[in-house]
């Protein structure tokens, strides 16, 4: 059987916004949402794409200046129809008056009227904001044979505001094809499926070789249910132990998956049965669901000569 060889990549800089909107653009001229870094709208080809916070901001705007004009007409329609010149200018300085008034009370909740304003932009226009962002996904989709790399990219700035398994399944899938590394930007509890999937497997496999802290919770249960199918597969037992191995470096794992660890805990390299062999001695009194018999006995006939185990005896 051939073995499929990794690239090395490199991933252009991504830090995930604060907001998952943050990032979202909308063209002004044919209201085409978009989430990639384009220059160009893809629908009409204009150079036309704001941020749709800014765009909010900018309608909000629109309306208060329109609420200002308003009262500035009336105004000037009650002094023209006034009857008389004392009656024209009450009612021009009432209608000062009401337009101060109406101009201090929008500036001090500007910022309210601009959360309205997006809150109705993005609620109003749901569908036409999923047919941009699908448009997106294919479009990512679509340069994968030329460019895999850029492929990937553009699915991990859409998944900021496309969940779900479909596009998380076409990043594990490109992902593995990938040589991971240490200094990389990578992800994990973002790719979690809902069923088991073999890619998915492996690639938790990787990542717990080169980036253990990304071995948390959801990641440890997903593995634990699907601990019999990821047994069936090839070096299924491997990638069982590395993700064991990553949870051993915390003790809040340690004791919730004593269980799972003690089954492949005599797989573990040295370093993590030692931390683990150190952990349990410094916490005797908790429940460790026989792991702590478990490391023992690997201890007393695997490392019984070795020193750095002495110092725990």
């Amino acid at each position: 059987m051939a073995v499929h060889k990794k690239k090395p990549v490199t991933f252009r800089p991504f830090k995930a916004p604060r907001y998952a909107f943050d990032n979202l653009r909308i063209c002004r001229r044919c209201g085409r949402y978009t989430a990639l870094r384009e220059e160009h709208c893809t629908g009409c080809g204009k150079s036309s794409l704001v941020p749709v916070e800014q765009h909010a901001v900018s309608i909000a705007g629109r309306k208060i200046h329109t609420r200002l004009l308003l009262t500035l007409f009336l105004t000037l329609a009650s002094v023209y129809f006034g009857t008389s010149l004392q009656q024209m200018v009450l009612c021009g300085a009432g209608g000062l008056v009401l337009m101060g008034l109406l101009y201090y009370t929008q500036r001090k909740t500007r910022k309210n009227e601009n959360l309205r304003s997006l809150d109705q932009l993005l609620g109003h226009n749901i569908g036409i904001l999923k047919q941009g962002l699908e448009f997106n996904r294919q479009e990512a989709v679509s340069v994968l044979r030329e460019n895999d790399v850029l492929a990937y990219e553009k699915l991990r700035e859409l998944s900021v505001l496309l969940r779900g398994d479909r596009i998380a399944r076409q990043r594990v899938a490109l992902l593995h094809g990938f040589l991971l590394r240490k200094d990389m930007e990578l992800e994990l509890e973002q790719l979690l499926l809902k069923d088991f999937e073999p890619l998915l497997a492996e690639y938790i496999g990787e990542v717990a070789k080169v980036r253990r802290d990304l071995i948390k919770d959801r990641t440890l249960r997903y593995v634990k249910t699907y601990e019999v199918q990821i047994l069936q597969m090839d070096k299924g037992s491997a990638i069982l132990a590395g993700v064991a191995g990553a949870a051993v470096r915390m003790k809040r794992y340690a004791l919730l998956y004593s269980g799972f660890i003690g089954r492949y805990v005599q797989d573990l390299p040295k370093d993590r049965v030692l931390r683990l062999s150190r952990m349990i001695a410094a916490n005797p009194h908790e429940p460790w669901n026989g792991l702590d018999q478990t490391v023992a006995e690997i201890v007393s006939t695997k490392y019984r000569w070795d020193p750095d185990f002495q110092v725990d005896a």
